[in-house]
């Protein structure tokens, strides 16, 4: 016991005894290493790839669920608002928003991933029955007898140059489109906090590791060294993202 308190006196002293630019250093150090490594295994490994495919299989497959429990609980027209599949959707979004490409379409940005599934979802309300199992997803929430509404009353091919559409569909159609714009926003917001915790995770376990590796390498293996690089390393690996942001920042200035 006495000998871990006399470790932990002797690393607060090594720490206090160090310049206030040594301490800076060393985080700046720790962060900046970490968030290159990070931005080396994000463009160049499938890890955005499999983290947002993963994500967005999981929100397609709940909302599926809540959509079909729902529809049955209501007990609707099921010749109008049949079952739907998790897999049908997931395809169809993929196909609508990249022609196909998942790859492509998993390995944007997640702004720019939402701004495909709006452009996708889009075409769904054109073509709700065409589309339906996609449609019924990213509307999940909305009233489904507006559903029913959208599906039965659309307006299209050739029945749209016979009459213009009716009063009802037309706000329908708004409620629907109204709470596919809410459902994105929330799969912006959740899957972006989501990503951000895990790059934050990363950086704080990189970081802790180089500096481990760094100090250990110098000092020696000692509880004090030890807790020393711990502590640097995670005030480093808290501030890579902020290390980041600068980076983008300066490139941005001299563009």
């Amino acid at each position: 016991m006495n000998a871990d308190f006399q470790a932990v006196s002797n690393a607060i002293k090594l720490i206090g005894e160090a310049t206030g630019w040594q301490v800076v250093g060393a985080v700046t150090a720790a962060g900046t290493i970490a968030m290159a490594f990070l931005q080396v295994v994000k463009d160049l490994t499938p890890l955005r790839r499999g983290f947002q495919h993963w994500w967005m299989s999981g929100w397609i497959a709940s909302h599926t669920a809540e959509f079909n429990r729902t529809r049955q609980g209501k007990g609707v027209d099921r010749d109008t608002l049949p079952r739907i599949s998790d897999g049908t959707a997931g395809t169809l979004l993929v196909e609508l928003a990249t022609g196909g490409d998942e790859r492509a379409f998993y390995e944007l940005a997640i702004e720019q991933m939402v701004a495909q599934m709006n452009a996708a979802v889009q075409i769904t309300l054109d073509y709700p029955k065409q589309y339906y199992d996609l449609l019924a997803v990213m509307s999940e929430g909305a009233d489904l007898d507006d559903v029913a509404t959208v599906i039965s009353d659309s307006p299209t091919g050739s029945r749209a140059k016979k009459a213009p559409p009716s009063g009802d569909y037309l706000e329908a159609r708004a409620r629907v489109s109204h709470r596919v714009q809410r459902n994105l926003d929330a799969i912006q917001i959740s899957l972006g906090n989501r990503w951000q915790f895990f790059m934050q995770l990363l950086a704080l376990t990189l970081s802790t590791l180089l500096l481990e590796v760094a100090i250990l390498s110098v000092a020696g293996a000692t509880f004090g060294t030890i807790l020393i690089a711990l502590v640097i390393g995670v005030v480093g690996g808290y501030l890579a993202p902020v290390t980041r942001d600068l980076v983008a920042a300066l490139q941005t200035l001299r563009k």
